[in-house]
């Protein structure tokens, strides 16, 4: 007797503003991060309270995650991105539906962070996603970030491996593939990180990604080709962007420091890089020595790891992870196609952020990754934890959610002089990325982290990476 394992995980949730009028609202749809692997629409994290007193309609999605969202074999037994197309299917329930609540299917923004925002980047290059959305908000999180892509053959190796921590021994592809799906969802979900080696646990256990697929049976393909070829090519919907960063991305990875110190310990006798399949770079050859040993040079130079450089070390994940491939996205992006791409830094130094409420003694200076949705969204922990904001929070979630629901409303964050603002954001140009700052006061800055970009530019050159 077969057992066949149900998952009911499509779930939409729809937030209306209180006051209602017969003129259609401009909707905006939330995708959530979480590394492709964890994460949900769940009001308590991702309360929409804020933004629909500004007159939006809100949309917050669930989609697969891990093996069930974004396992691949590399070929089209199993193409990948099952999790993205999910998103598909709903921002196609969006344009079919949104009307009978009162929303604009035709003024439609997808927003989202970390995983969520790749996504977000992912749609704008996907031609199954074509005039499902009209503007994009990209927060801390690109298809160029080198933990949201795999290479084909990286995500089949992953695949087997994964297989074979299931106990199936095999290396065709149809045969994983009948054997996982005779698995137990639970199952699946459980040997995700023990068919991870011990680097790619860390800082974050990530397993599966998005890839490039090949078409099986003339079905729809999500992703044609690799996001740099796109990009490059110019190949992408052209709408009008919000992309930005926290000011201290890499915080996070102090909560893995203290949680795991034999990882930190391991890297101070030898640094490791854990290097991005898209860079091709093989491990313990020559090159792979020459990318760690430049990298440690720049952010540590001859000082011993310690406590002491936790800050150097949280430089380092900010640029690897997040703001090199968002720079990168922009320049690449601006150079093919006029359309107006917003670039900002998140600041502000509060405590609403999630990692914020995590790390405790932990925390270093700065907004870490995620410290904007504290001011976005209404979320129950805080409430919990009887974190109230002060004057200077309180103002700086007004700014923000203005700030965003401007943009949706007329593709323009700043369309007006208003009080509350007292700033005009000016787009990024291919000569210069302007960014609006947003910390206790709104201002519009250039050259952000500028030596460390050069250094992070002069190594995607040297070994000739997104090119």
């Amino acid at each position: 007797m077969s057992t066949i394992s149900v998952l009911i995980i499509m779930y939409l949730y729809v937030k209306l503003p209180e006051a209602t009028s017969d003129t259609a609202k401009p909707v905006m749809v939330w995708i959530h991060g979480g590394g492709f692997y964890i994460g949900s629409a769940n009001t308590d994290c991702y309360g929409p309270d804020h933004l629909i007193r500004e007159d939006v309609v809100i949309v917050t999605l669930n989609y697969r995650l891990g093996a069930l969202g974004f396992l691949s074999t590399g070929d089209s037994v199993i193409p990948g991105n099952n999790g993205l197309k999910d998103q598909v299917m709903a921002l196609r329930w969006v344009q079919q539906n949104i009307a009978q609540f009162g929303g604009d299917p035709g003024n439609v923004t997808i927003f989202g962070e970390s995983a969520g925002a790749a996504c977000v980047h992912y749609h704008i290059l996907s031609p199954m996603s074509e005039g499902l959305f009209h503007r994009a908000i990209i927060q801390s999180g690109c298809v160029l970030s080198h933990w949201a892509f795999d290479d084909p053959s990286v995500a089949r190796r992953k695949a087997f491996r994964y297989a074979e921590a299931l106990g199936c021994h095999t290396s065709d592809s149809k045969e994983l593939l009948e054997f996982l799906m005779k698995v137990p969802a639970k199952e699946l979900t459980d040997a995700m990180e023990p068919s991870l080696t011990e680097e790619e646990k860390h800082p974050v256990p990530l397993c599966f990604v998005p890839t490039k697929e090949f078409s099986r049976n003339g079905e729809e393909t999500f992703l044609p080709d690799s996001p740099t070829n796109i990009l490059t090519q110019g190949k992408f919907h052209k709408v009008p962007i919000i992309i930005g960063v926290t000011s201290n991305e890499g915080m996070f990875v102090m909560k893995d420091i203290a949680q795991h110190p034999s990882w930190y310990e391991a890297l101070s006798k030898r640094f490791r890089v854990p290097v991005p399949h898209n860079f091709r770079i093989e491990e313990n050859t020559a090159k792979y020595e020459e990318l760690a040993a430049r990298i440690k040079e720049f952010y540590f130079g001859t000082e011993p790891f310690s406590k002491d450089t936790w800050p150097k070390f949280a430089d380092l994940y900010s640029d690897f992870w997040f703001v090199s491939g968002i720079t990168q996205t922009i320049r690449k992006q601006v150079a093919v196609a006029s359309i107006p791409i917003y670039f900002y830094c998140f600041a502000f130094d509060g405590n609403f952020g999630l990692y914020d409420m995590e790390l405790g003694s932990n925390r270093l200076p700065g907004a870490c990754h995620g410290a904007e949705l504290g001011y976005l969204f209404q979320m129950t922990i805080a409430a919990e934890r009887g974190l109230q904001l002060n004057e200077d929070g309180l103002r700086v979630r007004s700014q923000i959610v203005k700030l965003w629901t401007n943009f949706a409303k007329s593709g323009n964050p700043t369309p007006k002089a208003e009080p509350l603002l007292g700033v005009t954001w000016t787009p990024a140009t291919d000569s210069q990325l302007n960014y609006l700052n947003i910390d206790n006061k709104l201002s519009m800055e250039k050259n952000f982290v500028k030596a460390r970009m050069e250094f992070w530019d002069k190594i995607y050159e040297s070994f000739e990476i997104f090119q």
